[in-house]
């Protein structure tokens, strides 16, 4: 009897074990790889070949802030030859921008702040990532901004993009280090603005 118990065991275990296995090769291929929500890893320093504002206008991500430009005819801001670093929102971040200020649409907005939002989204250097002045991580440097204000630029351990590190407000920058031919483009799900150092 005992033997028979023992058997019965090892049968049962071998039998676990491969449902197990099976069920864990029947889960990873019918999975498709999801995209990243929180960071959009690209090719370090990718050479777009191509002025930011013709990038901003290829991007569907980025159609708000192309409305934006086009309402305050800035475009010449994105076209200039003088590089810069372009702090450019998302449609996200225009869409969380709208709701919590009660505007129906980019159009609704008064001129004025849109061009403030889009100056202070523009920094006077070119900023990047990789730059070793850049080397420690949590380390904000300010910068001045189109607008006159300061933007304090820092990256994580991880070389995760910080704007506003060490203030009241801090955002992560969703994709970093695309070089366009007048300077350096970032990306990001926030409308950023001036705050206030902690330390």
């Amino acid at each position: 009897m005992n033997f028979i118990d023992n058997l019965m065991k090892k049968i049962k275990y071998i039998v676990i074990f491969f449902l197990c296995g099976f069920g864990t090769l029947s889960l990873f291929s019918g999975c498709e790889i999801q995209e990243s929500f929180e960071y959009d890893y690209a090719e370090d320093n990718s050479k777009l070949n191509m002025s930011a504002w013709t990038y901003i206008q290829g991007k569907d991500s980025l159609s708000l802030l192309k409305q934006a430009i086009f309402q305050c005819k800035d475009e010449a801001l994105y076209e200039r030859t003088e590089k810069a670093t372009f702090i450019l929102p998302t449609n996200q971040a225009f869409t969380a921008y709208l709701k919590e200020n009660k505007y129906d649409n980019i159009a609704a907005i008064p001129i004025p702040i849109v061009k403030d939002i889009l100056r202070y989204h523009i920094v006077k250097a070119v900023v990047n990532f990789s730059d070793p002045a850049l080397a420690p991580s949590n380390k904000p440097i300010a910068y001045t901004t189109e607008k006159g204000q300061t933007m304090y630029l820092s990256h994580t351990s991880t070389y995760v993009g910080l704007i506003n590190e060490g203030t009241n407000n801090q955002w992560q920058i969703r994709t970093s280090n695309l070089v366009p031919d007048n300077g350096v483009i970032h990306v990001v799900d926030h409308i950023v603005f001036l705050s206030e150092k902690t330390k």
